[in-house]
């Protein structure tokens, strides 16, 4: 069977769904929960789950290294975990409805250092997934050369831009410029309306309840559509899609196949709490 690399943050998160609006300056009846997060990591495990051997690379603090190869060996990830005197990643996710706010540490994820990654360590992998977070504060030359070492390993490489808010900050030419030779870009609308259909070969651009559009350098190929649900936690909705999309590839079946599991995928993920397959 192929093999998956996902490259990306660590994150605990705390998800916080309020009962009822807001009040400011007072309590507000909520349910509160916390589990292991971060992109990358949520989608390794979701590929996995669905019978992709999948290895993740992130950063983590050190005295978390235990906990953090344990709960992904929970959902039978192999790890390879570079580690950091700084605090691991964390997260606190206000859900209200459809949408959702992140407040965000990033922590060690900042030390993950992927300029000591060359072509052969790309060559055990056929499949390369890197979420844009691990992309922020690192200069365009290194995020390129990442991508470069992975495709001449002989993998393809697929990248989920990761927030809209980051990419502004980083700067949005430098970052269309970093990720311009990637195969396959999964953005969300509001990242697809900052980067275009362009700077890959294939962009799927995942619109949420409105569905899932293909582009092929450039052109609007298909529109999939969604079934509408009663989501009860969006957090993981795209984190989900992108780890059945990437299984689906590693176990050899058309894009068009890939896409409608990575659909299936996302619509259980919303209907229960947290960014992680129910195991």
């Amino acid at each position: 069977m192929p093999n998956v690399l996902v490259i990306g943050d660590v994150i605990d998160d705390i998800i916080v769904v309020p009962k009822e609006p807001i009040r400011v300056n007072t309590d507000t009846d909520s349910s509160i929960s916390q589990t292991l997060g971060g992109s990358a990591s949520n989608i390794a495990c979701w590929a996995a789950s669905l019978g992709a051997g999948v290895t993740f690379l992130g950063c983590v603090n050190s005295k978390d290294e235990f906990r953090v190869t344990e709960q992904f060996a929970f959902f039978k990830v192999k790890t390879i975990l570079q580690l950091s005197e700084e605090p691991t990643g964390s997260l606190v996710v206000l859900v209200d409805g459809e949408n959702r706010s992140m407040l965000t540490d990033r922590g060690a994820n900042k030390k993950l250092d992927v300029s000591i990654l060359n072509q052969g360590f790309f060559s055990d992998f056929d499949y390369v997934f890197i979420s844009g977070y691990a992309f922020f504060g690192r200069d365009v030359a290194v995020i390129k050369n990442l991508i470069f070492q992975a495709q001449d390993g002989g993998a393809l490489v697929l990248i989920d831009p990761g927030s809209s808010g980051y990419i502004t900050d980083f700067g949005l030419l430098d970052f269309q410029n970093a990720i311009s030779d990637c195969d396959i870009l999964i953005p969300n609308q509001e990242e697809f309306e900052l980067l275009g259909s362009t700077l890959a070969q294939i962009t799927i651009v995942k619109n949420g309840s409105a569905g899932v559009d293909v582009y092929a350098e450039g052109i609007k190929m298909r529109t999939y559509s969604v079934e509408k649900i009663d989501a009860i936690d969006p957090t993981g909705a795209g984190d989900a899609f992108a780890g059945g999309l990437v299984a689906t590839l590693a176990h050899e079946q058309p894009l068009a196949k890939a896409i409608q599991v990575g659909i299936e995928t996302a619509a259980k993920a919303v209907q229960t709490i947290g960014a992680r397959p129910q195991i």
